[in-house]
């Protein structure tokens, strides 16, 4: 991952030189993820102000703040999370006014939130891209055609292929020549195991009467063919229309 990620927190704290900054912003150009998280932790960041009446914090605040924080720890390295949250916030409120006690306290579970945050996502994110770095492979194959001769759909025919990438799988089905639809009507895949059936999807084809419809399998998800039926709309929990297209 570039390193120019690395300074998103210090970038959103004003903690940069200018050299460093201008660095960052042309980074948030070019790279979607950090942008994104930018504007997610700005969000949340700027909301504080407005829930909190703006206070005078004196200059040694933080200092004294800190010096607390630390000889407590010292004090308290045996106790209890949860006792010594509660130590130290009542503490807090003592020590300061109640203004800057609440300023603080919201910094610091700010600070956590983003801190978790960046962690939980950098990690998605690493695995995300150990993911696509392994190939995608066909696992198994349908060959799909018209359910019935019939003149609507005679050369109604198409494919389907099950891939793996790590450790997701995706069911992609192509189908061609099929009839236009009509109002709200749809095309529904559905999976077929033993008799029971399992909704896939809607589509709906192009001018040509092709239509394409990917889906993420469930890990546990097994069944032997697959079924396409024209649907009345898009709700349909069993299929209520005439099957056009199945595997053989």
């Amino acid at each position: 991952m570039d390193r120019e990620c690395d300074y998103l927190l210090s970038f959103i704290a004003n903690d940069l030189d200018k050299r460093k900054k201008r660095r960052f912003k042309e980074h948030l150009q070019r790279c979607p993820d950090c942008l994104k998280e930018y504007e997610q932790m700005t969000d949340v960041w700027h909301s504080l102000y407005l829930d909190i009446e703006e206070q005078e914090v004196p200059e040694t605040l933080k200092s004294e703040v800190m010096d607390f924080i630390f000889d407590e720890k010292e004090k308290n390295e045996k106790k209890t999370g949860r006792a010594y949250i509660n130590e130290w916030t009542n503490a807090l409120f003592k020590q300061f006014p109640p203004a800057a006690s609440i300023t603080v306290l919201l910094l610091t579970g700010l600070v956590i939130v983003l801190v978790f945050a960046n962690s939980h996502l950098r990690n998605e994110m690493a695995q995300s891209s150990r993911n696509n770095e392994q190939p995608a492979r066909v696992v198994s194959t349908f060959s799909l055609q018209a359910a019935e001769v019939g003149v609507k759909h005679l050369n109604t025919d198409g494919s389907a292929v099950i891939l793996q990438q790590g450790k997701t799988r995706s069911l992609v089905v192509q189908v061609n020549h099929l009839p236009q639809l009509a109002g709200s009507e749809v095309y529904q895949v559905w999976l077929l195991n033993n008799g029971k059936r399992e909704s896939a999807g809607i589509f709906k084809p192009d001018e040509s009467g092709a239509g394409i419809l990917t889906y993420q399998l469930a890990q546990d998800l097994k069944f032997d063919q697959i079924g396409i039926t024209v649907e009345p709309d898009q709700y349909s929990i069993e299929p209520r229309g005439e099957k056009i297209v199945g595997s053989s």
